[in-house]
């Protein structure tokens, strides 16, 4: 597995703990937390389907996309209605780190697949 994604999740929930640890707010830890979890088992899940079955990874990757946008949607509306947090900074970090883990996850998948089709 690629390294890559592992080092930015950490670094990712280092600096939403550290956030929280300094009374900076709860909210954007839990911004982070979402993003977080749906990278990690996406590229878990992926990774062994790419490994089992090269050509089935697509079809589980949309599935996969089908399932991280009910997440989404559930984790937004639970945190924002359930729990009340400030809006500004738990959607902020919520993109934010969204956003980069999600662009690193596309370019290991990228060099993953780069390594079959060259073959």
């Amino acid at each position: 597995m690629n390294r890559a994604v592992w080092v930015v999740i950490g670094m990712t929930l280092i600096v939403g703990i550290a956030w929280a640890a300094l009374g900076r707010g709860i909210e954007v830890l839990l911004g982070m937390l979402g993003p977080i979890g749906s990278t990690a088992v996406s590229w878990v899940v992926v990774t062994r389907a790419w490994v089992k079955s090269p050509e089935r990874s697509l079809s589980v990757m949309v599935r996969g996309f089908a399932v991280k946008s009910l997440f989404f949607v559930a984790w937004v509306t639970i945190m924002l209605k359930g729990f009340e947090v400030r809006p500004e900074p738990f959607v902020v970090s919520l993109v934010a780190s969204f956003l980069v883990l999600h662009v690193v996850e596309a370019w290991s998948l990228k060099r993953l697949m780069q390594t079959w089709w060259n073959d």
